[in-house]
């Protein structure tokens, strides 16, 4: 191996470890911003969990009583058909 060789490989490795170094530490901030993303995220999503409570509870609520209205007319319907059925 000639000394221009070994003088090629030391820049080769030189360069290696540089980048690999670099691309590390990018790695690593990367891992840190996805953190951080992740943690506003999650924030949103309590808020947004918290905010639409009152109204997933009023719509349930609001489900109930016309599930019992409808109930209620069905009911009358049903009597009133049996009724006018007896007519017949």
């Amino acid at each position: 191996m000639t000394e221009e060789h070994v003088d090629q490989i030391g820049k080769i490795k030189t360069s290696v470890e540089q980048m690999m170094d670099e691309l590390k530490l990018k790695a690593h901030l990367g891992k840190a911003e996805a953190k951080d993303e992740l943690a506003q995220l999650e924030k949103k999503w309590d808020t947004f969990l918290a905010d639409s409570k009152p109204l997933t509870d009023e719509a349930a609520n609001t489900a109930a009583k016309t599930g019992a209205a409808l109930l209620e007319v069905g009911e009358e319907l049903k009597a009133g058909f049996k009724r006018l059925r007896k007519h017949f």
